[in-house]
């Protein structure tokens, strides 16, 4: 018998305030008494306070795109349905995380839970990263048919979707995404959306890198969109 939600997360701690969020995060997370499964390659030390955690199941893997798809494929053996989101998130888990699983709970049909920011919490985004965002928000409100806020991270949806991720190509990183959007969209499930505050986390790289990692993300998004439309389903 599966749960009936499980976190999947990744994890890569680079600096001493990128660890304590992270770390703390993951703490905030194990309250829920919910599985986590939570795929690293930071620091051996970092991985042994990770492991300590009572609900988390700790996998390692080296590239982004490696690390998200196990953290979905080992969530889909556990769980009917998987609560993604990356771990610098402490304020959406200390805030919103328990009460986004209630909702999800609460749905008659389960499609996908999407957060969206309030205007407030956008403010706190980066200017790049807003219109960044803005654009990868056209064509996904465009291609399901709502209009609204698609990527400020965590998620909710069914783990029958991860037996797609077969079919997607190359290094997507965080495309996983708008593949999942994609086959919503077209296996008919449901699009649903809990406004909520999400405060940007802070970057760890200078602005150049950082404006650099935006465009590869974007780059990421719409090979996965695009690839998602080809899915034999």
């Amino acid at each position: 018998m599966k749960f009936p939600i499980a976190i999947a997360t990744v994890t890569w701690i680079r600096t001493d305030e990128e660890r304590h969020v992270v770390l703390n995060t993951l703490k905030v997370l194990n309250r829920i008494q919910v599985p986590i499964i939570v795929v690293d390659k930071s620091s051996p030390e970092d991985r042994k306070v990770i492991e300590s955690l009572e609900n988390v199941s700790l996998f390692e893997s080296s590239s982004l795109t490696k690390q998200v798809f196990l953290a979905q494929t080992e969530s889909a053996k556990i769980a009917d349905c998987i609560f993604y989101l990356q771990s610098d998130k402490q304020d959406f888990a200390e805030n919103t995380a328990s009460l986004m699983v209630g909702e999800y709970k609460k749905l008659s049909s389960k499609g996908m839970l999407i957060p969206t920011r309030t205007p407030e919490s956008l403010q706190t985004y980066p200017e790049f990263q807003k219109t960044q965002e803005e654009f990868l928000n056209i064509f996904i409100s465009d291609y399901v048919g709502i209009e609204n806020d698609y990527f400020a991270g965590p998620k909710i949806y069914p783990s029958s979707l991860v037996k797609y991720l077969g079919q997607l190509k190359g290094e997507v990183g965080w495309g996983i995404e708008s593949f999942y959007y994609v086959l919503t969209k077209r296996l008919n499930m449901s699009f649903n959306f809990l406004e909520c505050s999400i405060k940007a986390p802070n970057d760890v790289d200078d602005e150049r890198k950082t404006h650099n990692y935006r465009l590869e993300i974007t780059k990421w998004q719409i090979d996965a969109f695009l690839q998602g439309q080809k899915v034999i389903l």
